[in-house]
C-alpha cells in the first residue's frame, strides 16, 4: 500500500514549519509540489517532482514505484488547499493511505500580526473561484481574501472605489513570514494606487456593514427617494420578488429600473449576488443612484441604456424582472433566454396590451411553471374622522422559468 502525506508547509518561511511537517518530509521517499516549495528542501537527497496539477500529481503517484510520498501544499491543508480535491481522488483508490498534515495558514499568521481574532471574519479566495467582493463587503465587518494576479489588492480596491467604498480601511499582507514581509494598512482609495508582489492576502474592514436580518423585512414605499418616475409599490414588490426564486448569490437583471425600488429590495437580499438595474431615462437613473446610496446597496450596477441592446456584455442572469419593456418584450425575453435558457422571469404590466404581449411570449418561448396573477391593492387613507380605502392601479404579475427552448431565428 502506498502512503501519501499531504503536507501543509504553512505561511511560507521554514521557521514556521511544524515538527510534524519536518517529520513527514523526512519520511517521504519522494516530494511533490510547486518549485517554490521544493526549493526549501533542495538540500535533501530525495526524488522531487514539480507540479501543482491535480491530475498530473495523481498519475505520477499511481505510476511511480515509490511507496511514501510527501505532497507539499501552501498554508494549511484544510484552508483553500489543493489537498481537498487531491484527498478525494486518492481515497477512491483502495491501495492508498492518505494523511493530511496541518500547518499555520496565512489567515492565522496575518491576523496575529494585526492582533485580530479571526473567528468572525468572512473567508474568501480568488484562486479558481469568483466572488462578488462588493456584496461580501456590504454584509460583513471583515473580509479575508487570498488574492491572485487577476484579483490583486489594487484591483480589488479599484472596484471598491468605483462603488463609493473607497473610504474603507484595508490591510494587505505581502510576502508574509519572509524577510521581505510587508504589511500595509490604508484606505481602499490609497491601496488602489499601489502595486504589490505576487504573494499577498487582504483584509477589508467595514464596521458599518449591513445587518442581514434587518432587510428580511419589506421596505416601505415612503422610505425610498422618489420623483415623477413611477414606482413599483411595496405589496407588488413583495409578490414579484418572491416569484423570482432568488438565491443569495443570484445575478439579477431589473429591466426598467425606475426609481430603483425593486433593484434595492432585491440587492439587500443578495449577500453574495449582484443586480444590474437597467434604465434609459436619465431622471430615473439619478433616482436609482440616490436610493443605492441611501440604502448602501452597492451590489447594484446601474446600466444607463435600453434593453435588449445593452444585455450583450452583462453576465448571464439567474433571474430577470421586467418592469418596463418599451415595447421590446419579445426581444428582451429572447435575449435573456439566449444567455440562460433556464432563467427565472417575472413581468409586471398594467396595460392590457402589455399583458397580451407577455402572454404571447410565455407561449412562444414555452416557459415552465407559468403563473399569471392580478393584484388589486387598496390602502386605508384618512379623510377627516374616517378611514377610506384608496385603490391603486390593478397590476398583472406574470412569472415563468425558461424550459431550454428557443424558437427558430425568425430573421
Amino acid at each position: 500500500m502506498k502512503k501519501i502525506d499531504i503536507i501543509g508547509i504553512g505561511v511560507g518561511s521554514p521557521s514556521f514549519f511544524t515538527q510534524n511537517t519536518i517529520k513527514s518530509v523526512n519520511n517521504a521517499d519522494c516530494l511533490i509540489g510547486a518549485g517554490r516549495m521544493l526549493r526549501e528542501f533542495s538540500h535533501m537527497e530525495k526524488e522531487k517532482f514539480e507540479s501543482i496539477d491535480l491530475r498530473e500529481i495523481y498519475n505520477y503517484i499511481i505510476n511511480s514505484d515509490y511507496k511514501y510520498f510527501g505532497v507539499l501544499v501552501s498554508g494549511d491543508t484544510g484552508f483553500y488547499s489543493l489537498s481537498k480535491k487531491l484527498t478525494e481522488s486518492l481515497l477512491k483508490n483502495g491501495d492508498i493511505e492518505v494523511a493530511n498534515i496541518p500547518a499555520i495558514s496565512s489567515l492565522q499568521y496575518f491576523c496575529s500580526k494585526l492582533n485580530l481574532p479571526w473567528d468572525n471574519i468572512k473567508l474568501l479566495s480568488s484562486h479558481g473561484r469568483t466572488a462578488n467582493i462588493v456584496s461580501e463587503v456590504m454584509f460583513n465587518k471583515k473580509i479575508f481574501m487570498i488574492t491572485d494576479d487577476s484579483s490583486s489588492p489594487d484591483k480589488i480596491c479599484e472596484i471598491l472605489c468605483s462603488k463609493g467604498l473607497g473610504h474603507l480601511k484595508v490591510s494587505v499582507g505581502e510576502n508574509l513570514s519572509y524577510s521581505n514581509e510587508k504589511i500595509i494598512e490604508a484606505t481602499a482609495c490609497e491601496i488602489a494606487k499601489m502595486k504589490f508582489e505576487k504573494l499577498n492576502v487582504i483584509i477589508i474592514h467595514n464596521d458599518s456593514c449591513l445587518d442581514k436580518d434587518v432587510w428580511l423585512r419589506p421596505i416601505r414605499d415612503e422610505e425610498f427617494i422618489t420623483g415623477r418616475t413611477p414606482m413599483t409599490k411595496s405589496e407588488v414588490r413583495m409578490v414579484s420578488i418572491g416569484k423570482l426564486n432568488l438565491k443569495s448569490n443570484s445575478t439579477v437583471y431589473d429591466i426598467g429600473g425606475g426609481t430603483g425600488s425593486v433593484s434595492v429590495e432585491i440587492a439587500l437580499k443578495l449577500h453574495e449576488g449582484q443586480v444590474f438595474s437597467i434604465e434609459k431615462n436619465k431622471d430615473a437613473v439619478s433616482l436609482i443612484k440616490k436610493n443605492i446610496k441611501k440604502f448602501k446597496a452597492f451590489n447594484i450596477q446601474v446600466v444607463e441604456a435600453e434593453a435588449p441592446g445593452c444585455l450583450h456584455d452583462l453576465p448571464a442572469p439567474d433571474c430577470v424582472f421586467i418592469g418596463g419593456s418599451g415595447g421590446s418584450m419579445d426581444k428582451i425575453i429572447n435575449a435573456v433566454l439566449q444567455k440562460n435558457p433556464q432563467v427565472n422571469i417575472v413581468i409586471n404590466t398594467i396595460a392590457l396590451q402589455s399583458l397580451n404581449e407577455a402572454v404571447i411570449c410565455v407561449k412562444k418561448y414555452k416557459l415552465n411553471n407559468v403563473e399569471i396573477i392580478n393584484m388589486s391593492i387598496s390602502k386605508a387613507k384618512k379623510a377627516g374622522t374616517y378611514d377610506l380605502m384608496t385603490a391603486q392601479n390593478p397590476i398583472y404579475i406574470i412569472s415563468g422559468k425558461g424550459s431550454g427552448y428557443l424558437p427558430p431565428d425568425e430573421s
